[in-house]
């Protein structure tokens, strides 16, 4: 019977091919590490409002916005002026600061409408989600006081959310002391409404409508009749791009 031939192998070949699959498997597994931690990132580091939450839905606003006017009701004005804003955002606070008393003085006009438009695309700049606590905030001020069409307490609330604004990169201001700003404004019965981010899910939402529109390039976004308005051109500026729309 004949005998099969036994094959030789070579103990340096066998090394080198252990050695080869094993430098294959750990390019491998560094690759799905890589691609793992820069799926994490990507998502991780995404500008947007928390998607906890509750449910409740506003009722005093109109297609997201908060509509200061003196106009008739049932007319429309012939100028409106578009501020979107995020009240952790710093140069939202300087627009305040700069152009409020303008755009108070503005709002008194008949013919012209004052729409605030709250988004919290900036929750990564604090630790607690501030940005979308500090919108859940605004909107529980705005369902107890201005049902009647009364906006001066959820004004005075908008501006102490500016003149308190906690500096980026920390854990942003508590509910707490949201709560206590509401009182200060004029503001009662919001307690549960602040605390149990009442709005949460709706702040995604409507956020989500305005960072998806391929025309947003950040906050404070203003616009006069759906124009961009340059903040750099002032508050004269914006009164003459308003004075422009009603001129038209």
């Amino acid at each position: 019977m004949a005998q099969k031939s036994r094959t030789v192998v070579n103990p340096r070949e066998a090394e080198r091919r252990r050695s080869l699959m094993y430098k294959i498997g750990a390019v491998v597994v560094l690759i799905i590490i890589a691609a793992g931690v820069s799926y994490w990132a990507i998502n991780h580091n995404k500008d947007g409002a928390s998607t906890t939450g509750g449910s409740a839905v506003p009722t005093v606003m109109t297609n997201d916005t908060i509509r200061i006017t003196t106009a008739p009701k049932g007319t429309e004005p012939k100028a409106v002026v578009t501020l979107v804003e995020d009240f952790q955002c710093p140069a939202c606070r300087d627009f305040e600061s700069t152009f409020g008393s303008t755009v108070e003085e503005l709002a008194k006009n008949p013919q012209v409408a004052i729409d605030y438009h709250p988004i919290a695309f900036l929750n990564r700049m604090s630790t607690t989600d501030y940005s979308s606590r500090a919108m859940n905030a605004s909107v529980c001020v705005a369902e107890s006081t201005a049902k009647q069409g009364d906006w001066s307490i959820w004004r005075k609330f908008h501006g102490l959310l500016f003149a308190k604004q906690p500096a980026e990169g920390g854990s942003g201001l508590p509910d707490s002391d949201l709560i206590s700003m509401a009182r200060e404004a004029g503001a009662n019965g919001i307690t549960d409404c602040i605390n149990n981010n009442q709005f949460g899910q709706w702040v995604t939402k409507a956020t989500e409508k305005v960072t998806s529109n391929p025309d947003f390039q950040g906050t404070p976004w203003v616009r006069v009749n759906g124009t961009t308005f340059n903040p750099q051109e002032g508050p004269e500026g914006l009164k003459k791009a308003v004075d422009a729309a009603l001129a038209k």
